[in-house]
């Protein structure tokens, strides 16, 4: 992904949890200088190709992506279920590379 861009992020998760029921998920995402979190009011939960496979997708903003530095950023999710059972992910990485001039691109002068 490029910084100063807004990327779909699909994370896919193997899971027999029933991820529209969970109270809270968060996806995670640091790069060596800073990073964010979004919740699940900011997440589309999806049923994957496959059984068994649940798909995330995380919409991220401009100023999302201007928050991580170039290089490795690391993803992780983290779900807490109405029995209070709480599960992470492993990190997955993904590559942030650079843009020529930073800030948000806009029409306004």
């Amino acid at each position: 992904m490029y910084r100063g861009t807004t990327p779909n992020l699909y994370l896919e998760l193997e899971t027999e949890l029933d991820l529209d029921s969970a109270r809270e998920i968060w996806v995670t995402i640091k790069s060596s200088v800073s990073g964010f979190t979004k919740d699940k009011s900011e997440i589309h939960i999806t049923p994957g190709e496959e059984e068994g496979i649940q798909q995330l997708v995380v919409s991220l903003s401009q100023n999302d992506t201007l928050q991580l530095s170039t290089g490795r950023a690391k993803i992780q999710v983290r779900i807490l279920m109405p029995n209070g059972r709480a599960y992470a992910t492993e990190i997955a990485e993904v590559e942030v590379d650079q843009i020529l001039r930073d800030g948000v691109i806009t029409d306004e002068d």
